[in-house]
This record gives structure tokens, C-alpha cells and sequence, in this order.
């Protein structure tokens, strides 16, 4: 009976074959798990979802990116899911001495707007790569 031919690993351009139980090959596996800090030992702990989430959700229940970040022209308004630290960002906010657990440094972002913005403004990995 024929066999399938082995498939590729799943990172782009790379010819390894996959590991038993993944679609990746063992280099690709490896650089693919970096260790993580929890999300407290990163500073998102009690504090800020106390402080700084409750406050920019109950100030701003509704998407507010601005028209000119939508591809249509309008505002979102779809319901807030985070809590996005701007203008300023929170390592910007800890390198001069402000509280970045402040509500009035936050806005209230839906999850689609959220991830746009955080890979405009703080990209990595695949989105770190320069342009062709």
C-alpha cells in the first residue's frame, strides 16, 4: 500500500521534518517556546485589574478607537473587552515615574482593535521581521 509523502514543517521556509506529535520540527519547536513571566510577575496583577481595568472599562464601555484607525471610516463601538494603556505605554509610564495603574491613562479597546494596535505599536516575532 503507498505511503503519504512526510509533510514539511509548518515554519515558513524551513525543510525540517516534524516531530512525532507536532507539525513543527525540533529547532522550530524549540524557539517557538520561549518561557513566558506569568502575567502578575509582567505587572499585571490584583492592582491593575483592580485599578487600572475596572476604571478604563467603566469610563469606556464601548471601543473607541478613532476613525481614522478603521479601514471603513467609522467609529468601532463594539464593546470593550481591554484595557489598552495610551496615549503613553506602561514602560513608558513606569520610565517616568507615573502610576501606570492610573485609569486615566487607558482606554477601552474590543479584542479585534486591541490586536491591531498592539502589532502596530509593539510588534515581534513574525511581525518583527523588516519588510521585503
Amino acid at each position: 500500500m503507498p505511503t503519504r509523502a512526510p509533510r514539511p514543517c509548518t515554519t515558513s521556509s524551513c525543510p525540517g521534518a516534524p516531530v512525532a506529535g507536532s507539525a513543527k520540527c525540533a529547532d522550530c519547536l524549540g524557539r517557538s517556546r520561549r518561557d513566558r513571566p506569568s502575567a502578575t510577575a509582567q505587572g499585571y496583577g490584583r492592582e491593575h485589574r483592580a485599578r487600572f481595568r475596572a476604571g478604563v472599562l467603566a469610563k469606556h464601555p464601548t471601543c473607541v478607537c478613532t476613525e481614522e484607525e478603521h479601514d471603513h471610516g467609522s467609529p468601532c463601538g463594539a464593546p470593550s473587552e481591554h484595557a489598552d494603556h495610551w496615549p503613553v505605554s506602561k514602560r513608558e509610564l513606569q520610565s517616568r515615574g507615573l502610576d501606570e495603574h492610573h485609569p486615566n491613562y487607558g482606554r477601552g479597546l474590543c479584542h479585534p482593535c486591541h490586536s491591531r494596535e498592539t502589532g502596530k505599536h509593539q510588534p515581534a516575532g513574525w511581525n518583527d521581521a523588516p519588510p521585503f
